[in-house]
């Protein structure tokens, strides 16, 4: 009896050495993080006979758009030549794929077809082509949208050229995409998301979307896979958009939010009716670099010097009415409103106090410091903020290269009647009071490679004003 049981007990504890060393040997490189990520060497990871679903969207793209499935090695980005094919379903872009069977479990998934136009609201008449590239381990659905074409060549790039294992590729590429269009981390994989759905990472997407349209022309088409295809080359190869691509995007954006576009967009979207709502992508657009006064409708550029966000125009706010402190108390240079068009108004200290919209306020000569500090060269800190025109010449030329998008532009100063300065000179009001009826403020110079910070001027005169965000 004591033989028997001793015997029982070798055969257990076998059998636990065997599937220990197993287990050690298939799930120490699991991709979610496999040195290299990838394709299942033992076959352990192998898909087979997986059903996928999933909903693929520029728009969302119309019933019988072509979707075709490719295997890819998870470590070499090498395509693997299985690939099975299905269609989308209805024009509200989903689709099923059945019977899926690699050899790695990393999968490119690729929709071509028309699409409903965010712009127009109707179908296109040019197809365009997004993809999806996902590990599917523990998967059973995969969107295709703008965010996956993205994502696609910078992933596939630090994989195959750096040795990136695949789980932290798709980390790496999914931040640079969403810092080139000026938005935070999400916590969703982007493979997850869904324009139809509420959620920021849903609201990410679809104004990202709407960026893929923008142009600079505002009578100029854009080609959507050229756009893309664009986007998707600069990203792979410098894990970032370039600064005039993004500019192109900022100025778009500030101009559609004031022209009523973005309100269009919305619209369309809401009569296709697969939404039981919209998700809030405008609060992307409007963060990303602009700011709207809603006091009066104007738009404004702003961005991000260290841990402050300037206005990076100056203030033209003048409802008197609405703002009784302005009366009589802010100008246009030379009296003329082209000049509040270009290079804002000009205000008296009492009115630029309080003059700036909701959530923002008149800095102080501290916050003022703190701007100058995050500049990198403390020489040139009056070179790098002014803007690249409009300045009269200095000793060596042109002095302002505005690397930083703040543009200070020479206003000038001055109230009814008596101006002087403009293109010599920029002059910002601070809140802080030198002494009774003195403020401090801030000057730039045509030729003055640093501000002149804490000049006294008199309370009555008018000078620019630059809003900080509180």
């Amino acid at each position: 009896m004591n033989t028997l049981l001793l015997k029982k007990s070798l055969r257990i504890v076998e059998t636990l050495i065997v599937g220990a060393m197993l287990w050690a040997c298939t799930s120490s490189n699991d991709d979610g993080g496999f040195a290299g990520g990838s394709s299942d060497d033992a076959g352990v990871y192998a898909v087979k006979d997986l059903d996928v679903a999933g909903v693929s969207q520029k728009g969302p793209f119309v019933k019988g758009s072509a979707v075709t499935v490719q295997g890819i090695d998870c470590k070499t980005m090498e395509l693997t030549h299985e690939i099975f094919e299905g269609t989308v379903k209805s024009d509200k872009g989903d689709y099923d794929v059945g019977g899926i069977t690699l050899s790695s479990s990393c999968a490119v998934f690729e929709v071509t077809g028309l699409y409903l136009d965010e712009f127009t609201g109707a179908q296109t008449t040019e197809p365009v082509t997004l993809r999806s590239l996902v590990n599917l381990k523990d998967r059973k659905s995969v969107n295709v949208n703008v965010l996956t074409r993205l994502e696609y060549d910078r992933v596939v790039k630090l994989v195959s050229e750096q040795n990136a294992s695949f789980a932290d590729a798709k980390k790496q590429a999914e931040n640079e995409v969403l810092g080139s269009f000026g938005i935070a981390k999400i916590s969703d994989n982007f493979e997850d998301l869904d324009i139809f759905k509420k959620g920021d990472g849903n609201a990410a997407l679809l104004a990202v979307s709407v960026f893929a349209l923008a142009s600079g022309d505002s009578g100029k088409n854009v080609n959507v896979e050229e756009r893309l295809n664009e986007f998707s080359t600069a990203i792979s190869n410098n894990g970032s958009l370039d600064d005039s691509t993004k500019t192109e995007i900022a100025n778009w954006a500030a101009s559609a939010m004031a022209n009523g576009k973005i309100d269009t967009i919305r619209k369309n979207i809401e009569s296709w009716g697969y939404a039981d709502e919209v998700p809030e992508f405008e609060k992307f657009v409007i963060e990303r670099d602009s700011l709207v006064d809603t006091r009066d409708g104007q738009v404004y550029k702003t961005v991000k010097i260290g841990n402050q966000v300037w206005m990076a125009e100056n203030l033209n706010y003048a409802d008197s009415v609405e703002t009784p402190s302005l009366m009589d108390k802010s100008w246009c240079y030379n009296d003329s409103s082209e000049y509040c068009d270009k290079y804002g108004r000009l205000y008296a200290w009492s009115a630029a106090l309080n003059v700036c919209p909701e959530g923002w306020h008149l800095p102080d000569t501290t916050e003022w410091n703190t701007l100058f500090e995050s500049v990198d060269n403390p020489y040139f800190v009056g070179r790098i903020l002014k803007s690249k025109s409009d300045w009269q010449l200095g000793r060596s030329g042109p002095e302002g290269i505005d690397a930083l998008g703040f543009n200070v532009l020479p206003a000038g100063a001055g109230h009814t009647g008596n101006f002087i300065g403009l293109r010599v000179y920029g002059h910002f009001w601070s809140s802080d009071l030198a002494r009774d009826g003195v403020i401090y403020a801030i000057r730039f110079g045509y030729d003055e490679d640093q501000p002149a910070i804490t000049l006294e001027y008199e309370s009555d005169g008018g000078l620019s004003v630059r809003c900080l965000k509180d």
